[in-house]
């Protein structure tokens, strides 16, 4: 599968190359650089959260596979909002004790909360407080989404609680299994002005039984998180081509640390490197510059991304591919830009037994691709 995504890029970036693609298909399926890459960055980084020890070592390995297979590859800082995960606990006081499993939220900050009550308030929408005080009490927020509501972030929802007196949010994760949610409370790096975690269906479910069928619930909560400004880095690696203009193709490196981050987004960081190794391997010498960015910072707020546009926001950018949780790939979407089409079309048709005949033109944001529109 991975040799599709290879495949799918390398022609998407090479259409004025002659290229042989029976040579470059064999190449890639002979291979598996980006699999090899990928294997050290999450066994010997794990989880690579912006600002953390991890982060900085999974960079140094991928400069380092960079390097060895003969590329050069350089270092871009930036100066952003960086949070800190501490030692953060939920404990259930009342009626039995018991230490939630919980995730703070990105940009939760330090606090200590004793002897809270607990408070359901349905899915945490303005109307779902009438007629409960929430003063002074922790709210129980249902994630999912009412019919005929729009949908609201989490942030609105903690800026809600907080406006309603709250002095905690509990987000109940839709997902079953005793996963947890990591996200963020806002997309600006601002402290939040109240903690706030994600919960288990299972535990948050339970706490939403007890309330409902009128028990008292009371927990401690306390925050060590924090955030402050700082200075992080996204990693570059550029084949300089004939004319100014140039062709960013990207995926964000960092990932949450409570887990490897292969899939989100390691599986996208290890495409785009293998791209760019089978790109130098062939000898392509690209009509338009192609520069091959791994962005830090999209789980936090996109800030690697934001932070690269606002740097080269002088340079010509034809074109900008994003690979974040590539998965299966069975085609393009072309994000509302419907006139590359036809050249889409035409990348298509090169695919041979590759089925690449999904062709969407659905405009979405919350990845590195966003600050890219003009």
């Amino acid at each position: 599968m991975k040799k599709l995504f290879t495949l799918f890029f390398l022609i998407s970036v090479t259409l004025s190359a002659q290229l042989n693609i029976e040579t470059l298909t064999g190449k890639a399926l002979a291979n598996s650089y980006g699999y090899h890459m990928l294997e050290k960055v999450c066994d010997l980084a794990g989880g690579r959260l912006m600002g953390t020890p991890q982060n900085e070592l999974g960079f140094e390995i991928l400069k380092k596979h960079l390097s060895d297979n003969g590329l050069s590859s350089y270092y871009e800082e930036f100066t952003s909002p960086i949070w800190y995960r501490g030692e953060d606990k939920v404990v259930m006081t009342t009626p039995c004790k018991k230490e939630l499993r919980a995730s703070a939220l990105a940009y939760s900050s330090p606090a200590k909360i004793e002897r809270g009550e607990v408070v359901y308030v349905l899915s945490g929408y303005e109307v779902d407080y009438e007629g409960i005080d929430v003063s002074g009490k922790i709210v129980v927020i249902s994630q999912t989404r009412p019919k005929g509501r729009e949908e609201m972030l989490r942030g609105e929802a903690i800026k809600i609680a907080f406006n309603k007196g709250a002095v905690a949010a509990l987000f109940i994760n839709e997902a079953t299994g005793g996963k947890v949610l990591c996200g963020v409370g806002n997309f600006k790096g601002n402290p939040l002005q109240i903690p706030a975690f994600s919960l288990t269906f299972e535990e948050g479910s339970k706490l939403k039984r007890l309330l409902e069928n009128g028990e008292k619930v009371v927990m401690d909560i306390t925050s060590n998180s924090f955030v402050k400004t700082g200075v992080s880095k996204n990693l570059v690696c550029t084949f300089e081509g004939t004319k100014r203009e140039k062709i960013v193709i990207g995926a964000h490196f960092d990932s949450w640390d409570l887990g490897d981050g292969a899939a989100d987004n390691g599986h996208g960081s290890a495409v785009i490197f293998e791209a760019a190794v089978l790109l130098n391997q062939l000898g392509i010498k690209p009509e338009r510059t192609i520069e091959f960015v791994w962005f830090n910072g999209e789980e936090t707020g996109l800030w690697g991304s934001k932070k690269y546009v606002e740097q080269h926001k002088n340079d010509s950018i034809f074109a900008m591919f994003n690979l974040d949780m590539p998965g299966k790939v069975n085609g393009y979407n072309v994000m509302g830009f419907d006139h590359l089409m036809p050249a889409i079309k035409e990348i298509t048709a090169k695919s041979g037994t590759y089925d690449l005949s999904t062709l969407m033109s659905t405009a979405w944001t919350n990845s590195d691709h966003m600050f890219f529109y003009v």
